[in-house]
């Protein structure tokens, strides 16, 4: 029996026949469920005994296992992952065995282990995902970014279905103190979060119309919260209108139309948007009401109290942008573990 100990992005063969994946958690009290699932999120057979123990009968495509946390949002601090696959046959005392390197997971909410993909009649391949520090951003953005993987059920989107992420901000007058606050800024921080995971790590392309001209240029996801720290370079303005921003386009490439894009429109209203597919609004207010009207597409961010910063505020508070998240992903028809068929 040999036993292959995997990490980074190694890989090791075993037969091709039923695979028991098992996973023991280590750490603070909550336990952690295994999925699997076909490339795109689609379902592959499984044979789930427990949240820890799941069995693939046959691997007859590129299929991930992940974890989640069991029972909560994410994983506590503290939280190692240990995970073993071999065949699903106690009696076979000789068969090898591959064992992933502990992953702490702390405060993550998602984490994509390895992939199986058949390589002959007689063999599966196993190769770990490639663990690669996750670019610094802020935390806001940073915790969008945890929210938006454990929504989806992956750490990014495969590049099929990559979206180009563009952000709109409405420049009426009425947003002036939302700009002062930094609730703008962290608004602009869920958008950048939600970027690293749908666009692969694409700049995200920032519009903002305003009664001198149109603010346009595009920012990395570390990027675009600093600089909505700043009121708009074309001022604050009566009537604004939004919509000629605010259209979907296509990403380019070479070109060529490469994939669906997600427009973020930032506001204190819904009355300035014009619903379509592909455009979701991110509506900064107190009041839960805007949402509920008909055609509404997107999410309420509360404000944040007398005093307290967008950004501090929602630095503290994880669940709500994880909640804002949601309805984000929800209204854009890409919640769930697949992302075919999602809004162009």
């Amino acid at each position: 029996m040999a036993t292959f100990v995997l990490d980074g992005k190694a890989s090791a063969e075993l037969p091709r026949r039923p695979i028991a994946v098992s996973l023991t958690v280590a750490g603070p009290a909550g336990g952690a469920r295994l999925l699997a699932e076909g490339r795109g999120g689609r379902q592959v057979r499984v044979v789930q005994h427990t949240g820890s123990l799941l069995i693939l009968p046959r691997v007859d495509e590129e299929t991930t296992v992940s974890a989640v946390p069991d029972g909560r949002d994410r994983f506590g601090q503290g939280t190692v992952l240990h995970v073993t696959l071999g065949p699903d046959d106690p009696s076979d005392l000789g068969a090898d065995v591959i064992q992933l390197t502990p992953r702490d997971v702390s405060g993550l909410s998602f984490i994509e282990l390895a992939t199986l993909v058949p390589v002959d009649a007689g063999t599966v391949g196993v190769t770990t995902k490639l663990a690669v520090p996750d670019a610094p951003l802020p935390p806001v953005a940073a915790h969008a970014r945890v929210a938006c993987r454990g929504v989806l059920h992956r750490d990014q989107v495969d590049e099929a279905d990559r979206v180009r992420v563009g952000c709109v901000v409405d420049t009426s007058v009425s947003m002036a103190p939302l700009f002062a606050s930094g609730t703008v800024a962290a608004a602009g921080d869920i958008v950048a979060g939600l970027a690293a995971v749908l666009s692969g790590g694409e700049d995200v392309e920032l519009a903002a119309p305003g009664p001198s001209g149109a603010d346009r240029a595009a920012y990395s996801a570390s990027e675009l919260g600093d600089h909505l720290r700043q009121s708009p370079v074309a001022g604050f303005g009566y009537a604004v209108d939004l919509n000629p921003a605010v259209g979907p386009h296509d990403r380019v490439v070479g070109g060529v139309a490469v994939g669906p894009s997600l427009t973020v429109v930032i506001t204190d209203g819904r009355g300035v948007v014009e619903f379509a597919e592909g455009v979701v609004a991110l509506v900064l207010s107190h009041s839960a009401s805007v949402s509920s009207g008909p055609g509404f597409a997107g999410a309420v961010c509360p404000l944040p109290p007398p005093g307290v910063g967008g950004r501090d505020f929602l630095a503290g508070q994880p669940q709500l942008v994880s909640r804002v998240v949601a309805d984000l992903l929800a209204a854009s028809g890409r919640a769930g573990a697949g992302l075919a068929g999602a809004a162009r």
